[in-house]
């Protein structure tokens, strides 16, 4: 073999094993990165599915608390209505001066329509929702109508779930059809 002959044999061994190293580097990154992506996909998804527990069962009590406690016939009705709800100190901030509830003989029904929830949580087992809808209160044959925001403070109690633990009037909407 001559000179020449040889180095171009050479370069092109060289060149074959640079070329399969190459491949093989190529391809060990692709397996890698797909299972980099599988493994993120599946934490994405768990993520997501205990956020959604989480946030669903917080979003449930929520409505079903409002549901009741704006939407009954007597006051009785509305203050047995939301009991299972409650904390404690959620129930107590629901009466009207914080220490008992109100005994009238007044006829009074309440209503809700429109509910829309917008949700802060401030830790894994607390949140807050600030809460907009219609209610429409009948005093009396008198009706009125007006659009009220609600702060409701919610508290994960262990073995009981989302507990309401505190309802606060923020005010009511005006110039609003």
């Amino acid at each position: 073999m001559e000179p020449d002959q040889k180095k171009k044999y050479l370069l092109l061994t060289i060149g074959f094993i640079a070329s399969i190293v190459i491949i093989m580097y190529v391809s060990s990154l692709r397996i890698q990165l797909q299972e980099v992506r599988a493994n993120q996909r599946h934490y994405e998804e768990k993520i997501q599915s205990l956020s959604a527990i989480q946030n669903t069962d917080a979003l449930k009590t929520n409505r079903a608390f409002l549901e009741r406690f704006f939407t009954y016939h007597t006051t009785a009705e509305r203050y047995q209505n939301i009991q299972s709800f409650m904390t404690d100190q959620g129930y107590k901030a629901t009466h009207p001066s914080g220490t008992e509830l109100p005994n009238s003989e007044q006829s009074v029904k309440s209503s809700m329509v429109g509910l829309k929830s917008f949700e802060y949580q401030e830790s894994k087992t607390e949140t807050e929702f600030f809460n907009e809808f219609k209610l429409s209160t009948e005093i009396n044959d008198v009706t009125n109508t007006e659009t009220v925001i609600v702060k409701t403070s919610l508290i994960y109690v262990k073995g009981q779930g989302w507990k309401i633990n505190d309802v606060e009037y923020i005010g009511q909407l005006t110039g609003r059809e």
